[in-house]
């Protein structure tokens, strides 16, 4: 009787075995029914709701995601031409996993038909690519991408451009310089051509890149397709696409200030455009840019008439002309000299070389008119060195507008305390008594002297920690701290944490403090503590801050939101340099599938 026990037992136990359900956290499981007729799509259906499990998991999910790449990948590739009304669900599931090995996939993806229902898988594919940095993808990318430029109403034409801009994002994500060339050529398009938008896209990708080569390419776009102002406009992308770029970039600006990008100019010619216009163009490139190389061709350009050197001797007498009610005879100036002078002016300062402070300070008096001589102090103050220093107390003690150019004889002497903001910020603890008693000459005029008063807490800073570079950081990180203290510790810290990253994250953040004219200032010393170096993290933390003030930013920070895009194109890496974890990830699939190989060969 026993020996008819253990067959009984076997037979129940075949049973159990052929009752027992599928594993659903198994792939082969939906890769079975993937294969089977009649259930693929139940299949498709399962398994996307398992990757979406473990993608989503707060886990450690990386096993079992490189069990998918190695099991279900081969499957979809090899199902793609059969099961087209899956294809979607694939590559959803692909960028969910988020691996370059999805890159064959990709490839087949990207291949426009024409349908929306490519539309769509082309669409799907880009996201995955970008999000995997898939670069072997680049090639099909570039060869699709120049397809379109060649027929632009298979991507509905001028009103359309949707894949057309995916794909020059894609390629400005993957950093590849190979797509240095079709990025130049979209560049190159017409307005009836193509969308401006596609040609701004096309703009920040090469500034990601980062090559040289697209110099000529992004100078001409500015004056190739016309743009509606804004700043995100043709002329604003292709300028922080130069700043992204760098020194490499500065010959070509150069180049165009002193009129010799024949394209440019002849662009300009056809667009109705003053070489003027283009030269100074040129001279805002070079300052967003912090062009050293720029600064004397920026003075050659700038407008000197008016302008007095107090160590030269006397001039002979120049043109003159009487104001009324004046008994002064006074220069007679081009006002739309003292204007590009201004101009030019700024740019030096961003730049912030002390080749151009003396030339600076010899015309901030020239015209005695707040339209020129505030920006001209301005730029002073961003420009380190005892030339500039000494100006400013100058203009603390002497400095007065044009009563016919300020509303009432309350602002004549308005610009001392503006110009005393950026004496304090320049001054070392060697210029604490220059300062001092500048401000006390001012002690018998009572609007000026109150006025003055609104510094103080940048100046006992200064007295307080002298060279300390710690005491300046404390007060840069402490958000409670006023406003003009932070901007004198962070222009402190230019001079005593050259090259340090972490100080440059901390003034990064800094970004957040509440004054417009502060912000604009931690945005600019940032690149000058960094001295060359790259900071993502840098870049990132005022990515945070303008992301956080997203639709509630006040129109005054406008111009701090323009220093720190152009800052975060200086300090931020190419987009070339993170693209190798997913080559690295390639290669370590291709080793995993010679292992495999290997061992097969071995059994």
């Amino acid at each position: 009787m026993r020996k008819l026990v253990f067959p009984a037992l076997f037979a129940l136990a075949l049973a159990s075995g052929a009752c027992k359900e599928p594993d659903p956290n198994a792939f082969e499981t939906h890769i079975e029914n993937i294969q089977k007729e009649g259930a693929a799509a139940a299949g498709y259906s399962d398994l996307e709701k398992l990757v979406k499990a473990i993608t989503t998991s707060p886990a450690d999910n990386e096993a079992r995601i490189d069990e998918f790449v190695a099991k279900v990948i081969p499957v979809f590739e090899a199902r793609w031409d059969e099961d087209a009304e899956y294809r979607d669900q694939m590559l959803s599931m692909l960028y969910l996993i988020g691996r370059p090995e999805g890159a064959s996939l990709w490839n087949k993806g990207l291949v426009f038909d024409g349908s929306d229902a490519s539309r769509k898988l082309v669409l799907a594919s880009i996201d995955g690519i970008i999000k995997a940095k898939a670069v072997s993808t680049v090639d099909t990318v570039i060869a699709q991408l120049d397809i379109l430029l060649a027929s632009p109403k298979k991507d509905k034409g001028p009103e359309g451009g949707e894949l057309r801009m995916a794909m020059v994002k894609a390629l400005g994500e993957l950093g590849d310089g190979k797509a240095v060339p079709i990025l130049i050529k979209v560049m190159e398009q017409t307005k009836e051509n193509q969308p401006v938008a596609v040609h701004r896209e096309a703009a920040k990708s090469l500034g990601l890149i980062g090559d040289p080569a697209a110099t000529e390419a992004l100078l001409a776009v500015t004056f190739r397709v016309p743009d509606a102002p804004s700043t995100t406009d043709i002329g604003n992308r292709s300028k922080l696409a130069l700043v992204a770029i760098g020194q490499p970039a500065a010959p070509g600006v150069i180049k165009m200030l002193k009129g010799g990008q024949e394209e440019v100019n002849k662009l300009a010619s056809n667009n109705g455009v003053d070489l003027l216009i283009v030269q100074q163009t040129a001279v805002g490139i070079l300052g967003a840019m912090g062009a050293k190389d720029g600064v004397d061709d920026l003075l050659a350009f700038m407008p000197r008439d008016g302008c007095v050197d107090p160590n030269a001797e006397a001039a002979k007498p120049s043109k003159k002309k009487k104001k009324k009610g004046k008994k002064v005879e006074e220069e007679e100036i081009d006002p739309a000299n003292a204007s590009l002078r201004a101009f030019v002016g700024n740019s030096l300062g961003l730049i912030g070389d002390e080749r151009a402070a003396a030339p600076l300070c010899q015309c901030v008096s020239a015209t005695h008119n707040a339209g020129d001589m505030f920006p001209i102090t301005e730029a002073l103050g961003r420009i380190p060195g005892e030339t500039s220093v000494n100006c400013l107390v100058d203009l603390v003690k002497n400095g007065e507008y044009d009563p016919d150019t300020v509303e009432s004889s309350d602002f004549i002497k308005q610009i001392r305390w503006e110009a005393a903001r950026f004496a304090i910020l320049l001054a070392g603890p060697e210029d604490v008594d220059a300062v001092k008693a500048a401000f006390s000459s001012n002690d018998g005029d009572e609007k000026v002297k109150g006025e003055l008063a609104q510094w103080s807490a940048g100046l006992e800073l200064l007295e307080t920690c002298k060279a300390d570079k710690d005491c300046y950081l404390k007060t840069v990180k402490d958000q409670n701290a006023d406003w003009f203290a932070r901007e004198k510790a962070a222009y402190e810290l230019v001079r005593l944490a050259k090259g340090d990253v972490d100080v440059a994250v901390e003034v990064s953040k800094a970004f957040k403090v509440r004054n417009p004219d502060a912000r604009v200032s931690m945005a600019l010393m940032v690149p000058r503590i960094l001295d060359g170096k790259k900071c993502n993290a840098c870049a990132e933390a005022f990515e945070d801050v303008m992301q956080g003030e997203k639709g509630t930013m006040e129109a005054a920070m406008q111009l701090a939101v323009l220093t720190a895009r152009q800052t975060i194109a200086k300090v931020r890496e190419s987009s070339g340099a993170p693209a190798a974890p997913a080559a690295k990830a390639e290669a370590k699939a291709e080793d995993k599938a010679e292992e495999k190989a290997e061992e097969k060969a071995e059994e």
